[in-house]
């Protein structure tokens, strides 16, 4: 079996095991409660989509903040491509990877990005969500510790959310040094004592056959560089992160007062952010699907709100990220066809022409 029939596998496999815990947690807590709750909560789904709305033109902003003014494409633009990359993802298990390179794909293909330029928006933006995203869960797993009383959790919590920011920050000085000029360096040296290059890379017009990815990686390297010096920039995007993040706050609140549940902003702060962080841990599950429901039953039953309600809130969840990234994804593969069959077409031009 080829390695990409085998990833296909594992990944139908965990979707349906994801399936199968959904199942179970839906049965553990009461089908008819869950559908009742959900049925008396329905008005929410409309008013959460129409939050998610700005939320995805936040995130689009974040990202555009980014890109040069020179090379920065229109705000719809940048908006379908965040859309697009969104989906994935959402509902693909890429760690998030997954949408910030297809990002950098859509943006040169219908941005007109440089790819260097793409690939280094990409880089810059993961970095900085990442940072965001370390510093709003460690601070909400310091809510929930003060919250519930359990007090003996501060220092474990500050203590990993440390060592995850100095983790971040090493990533962070590899790109200000230049990670191909290390990589290229260490490449040179292994190459001058096996001349492994030499054999292996075809040969350039100039002689280049080594130089010329040397100069690509160099290209790189130096365009992040010139991203993290633009620190309005960077701050205007971690502004953006920032309200996109209470966005989705906003629409669990929405959500919570839907099922009767009149509670105040921070509860809906930990319960958004928590239950998306044990959705990131497990990103291998597709859509993290069952996993995004145990994490929302866990941190409600913190804080004493009913297993039943808590699967209600997380399938209004559902029924908004159904709205939004399925479409997503069908019109990625759209694009990605087009594409097939446009090379497929120019192709047989040149084997018909004279």
């Amino acid at each position: 079996m080829k390695a990409g029939s085998r990833i296909r596998l594992i990944g139908y496999f965990l979707g349906f095991a994801g399936a199968v815990l959904l199942t179970a947690l839906i049965v553990r807590e009461g089908a008819t409660r869950v559908l009742a709750a959900l049925a008396e909560a329905s008005w929410a789904v409309p008013v959460v989509a129409a939050i998610n709305v700005p939320r995805m033109f936040s995130d689009s902003t974040a990202w555009l903040a980014l890109v040069p003014k020179p090379n920065r494409p229109g705000f719809l633009a940048a908006a379908w491509i965040r859309w697009v990359g969104g989906s994935v993802n959402d509902l693909l298990p890429t760690a998030r990877l997954g949408g910030d390179l297809l990002t950098a794909r859509l943006a040169t293909i219908r941005g007109g990005l440089p790819p260097t330029l793409a690939a280094g928006v990409a880089v810059v933006n993961m970095t900085v969500s990442v940072t965001m995203r370390i510093l709003v869960t460690t601070g909400t797993l310091l809510l929930i510790a003060g919250v519930t009383g359990l007090a003996h959790l501060y220092l474990p919590t500050f203590a990993a959310g440390l060592a995850a920011l100095l983790v971040v920050l090493g990533f962070y000085l590899v790109q200000r040094f230049g990670f191909f000029r290390l990589m290229t360096g260490l490449i040179s040296r292994i190459n001058r004592r096996f001349q492994i290059l030499e054999r292996a890379l075809p040969a350039r017009p100039n002689g280049g056959r080594w130089s010329s990815l040397t100069q690509s990686g160099s290209n790189f390297d130096d365009t992040v560089r010139g991203l993290y010096s633009r620190a309005p920039a960077l701050l205007l995007c971690s502004l953006f992160w920032i309200f996109s993040w209470l966005a989705g706050c906003v629409e669990t609140w929405v959500a919570l007062f839907a099922l009767g549940v009149h509670t105040n902003f921070i509860v809906a702060l930990i319960i958004e952010t928590a239950s998306q962080s044990v959705r990131s841990v497990f990103f291998i599950i597709p859509a993290g699907l069952g996993i995004f429901e145990g994490g929302m039953v866990m941190v409600c039953g913190l804080l004493g709100i009913s297993g039943d309600v808590a699967l209600a809130l997380s399938l209004i969840r559902r029924a908004r990220e159904a709205l939004f990234s399925i479409p997503g994804l069908i019109v990625w593969q759209f694009v990605e066809a087009r594409r097939v069959l446009g090379r497929v077409n120019n192709q047989g031009e040149a084997v018909t022409r004279p």
